[in-house]
């Protein structure tokens, strides 16, 4: 379970002003004593956090997603401009200096096309 802001900051005042990872551990089990003590690495990274970037929150909210390289606005575009030409076109036979699988989302998750097969039904005689 992660630490709460409030957990945080205790550990980086209290190591500031002990500077012994022991006597962190003491200090946090003592005031928070429903919650396990960290261990000397979850201290040390959360000084040297506080060290590099002046907070000892977790950072990785914003900075985790990967960048969108097949879904970029020209291969939106390029994809969008074929479709009116030929809406029938497959993702495989389609030309396009795109992928399979890249085609596919932005068809449905960008254009918010569905693909549909028409099928034909047997009458009974």
């Amino acid at each position: 379970m992660q630490l709460t802001k409030e957990q945080r900051t205790f550990i980086v005042e209290k190591y500031f002003q002990a500077k012994s990872f022991q006597q962190v551990i003491e200090s946090f089990q003592e005031h928070f004593p429903e919650r396990q003590s960290p261990t000397q690495m979850t201290i040390w990274k959360n000084v040297t956090r506080y060290k590099t970037e002046g907070t000892s929150l977790n950072l990785n909210k914003g900075r985790s997603r990967l960048k969108r390289t097949g879904r970029s606005e020209e291969n939106v575009r390029i994809v969008q401009g074929a479709l009116p030409e030929n809406p029938q076109i497959s993702a495989r036979k389609s030309g396009l200096d795109v992928s399979k699988s890249t085609f596919n989302k932005i068809i449905t998750l960008d254009l918010k096309w569905h693909p549909y097969k028409m099928h034909e039904r047997k009458t009974k005689n």
